[in-house]
């Protein structure tokens, strides 16, 4: 954990195996059973947030990408006398 100053309090309340598990776990790793509820819950906050975010910019992406077929825009003419080099490279000119 970070040296940060810790300012805030969770409280919970859970069932005596689960607190008897979270109690093994953390000292099976050497941390304060609050140290490592805190890892533990950084972790799934963490995933949870950047599944959203892939979620969210895979479907902004792709109503981007469905957008610009619908509405495909004019080539420009760097597009022309790109494609133009790329036949004559490719012997299709």
């Amino acid at each position: 954990m970070s040296t940060e100053l810790k300012k805030e309090r969770l409280d919970l309340r859970l069932p005596p195996a689960a607190k008897t598990q979270i109690e093994k776990a953390a000292e099976l790793q050497g941390r304060s059973v609050s140290d490592f509820v805190v890892a533990a819950a950084l972790a799934q906050a963490s995933q949870v947030i950047e599944q959203q975010m892939v979620l969210k910019l895979c479907l902004e992406d792709s109503m981007a990408l469905a957008e610009s077929f619908i509405n495909e825009p004019e080539p420009n003419k760097k597009a022309i006398e790109a494609a133009r080099r790329y036949r004559e490279r490719m012997g299709q000119a």
